[in-house]
């Protein structure tokens, strides 16, 4: 008999790209959803890019703060992940599954306190120049935490109507404005529109 040639897996073009960020995208969509604890991120995030944006920082500053930012938000939707799985594979009690579960929220905290610690590292030292300018600053302050409230609130659970949703999306977007225009460097205004993007399809999903 003629041997059969192996098959060959198709290679991945563009729509495969696609495809692997649109499911990625959804991962984190379904996560703020689901988690609260990311949904809580997801606000910390908007601040600390929207304090990025604004703040009188050196450009490897504003990356480390963005970064980190991330990375927070990477790690917690992987321990959404692990917990996940672990779920599945041991819906009942099981001391390993409590120690899986441990482990990757001990794996989150650690980062975020590891972050907190760089946010502090960064801000203290222009602390006297925010304070110098805290007139001109309220505005994009208050702005900011407005932004970051409507992205915590989106994806939370309710019985809010789609108005509602769209009122809050709007006003997290007019929000959005104010820290825009004070802003020095415009990655962490792009940031913090990213992830209220996030917590707005949360919201269409939900």
């Amino acid at each position: 008999m003629p041997s059969v040639p192996p098959s060959t897996p198709p290679l991945k073009g563009a729509h495969g790209v696609v495809r692997s960020f649109r499911w990625a995208w959804t991962g984190l969509v379904e996560g703020a959803l689901r988690e609260r604890n990311l949904r809580i991120q997801l606000a910390g995030a908007i601040l600390v890019a929207s304090f990025a944006a604004v703040a009188p920082l050196a450009p490897v500053e504003r990356a480390l703060l963005l970064l980190c930012a991330a990375a927070v938000l990477a790690a917690e939707a992987a321990n959404s992940a692990l917990e996940a799985v672990v779920d599945l594979a041991a819906p009942g009690l099981d001391e390993r599954a409590r120690i899986a579960k441990d482990c990757a929220a001990a794996a989150v905290l650690t980062l975020s306190a590891g972050a907190a610690v760089v946010l502090l590292a960064i801000a203290l030292p222009v602390l006297p120049v925010l304070r110098a300018h805290a007139r001109e600053l309220a505005v994009p302050a208050a702005a900011a935490l407005g932004t970051a409230a409507a992205a915590g609130v989106l994806p939370s659970p309710g019985s809010r109507g789609r108005g509602a949703d769209v009122l809050f999306a709007l006003g997290g977007v007019a929000c959005l404005v104010p820290v825009a225009r004070a802003a020095t460097a415009p990655a962490g205004v792009v940031a913090a529109a990213l992830l209220l993007l996030v917590a707005c399809d949360a919201a269409r999903r939900r």
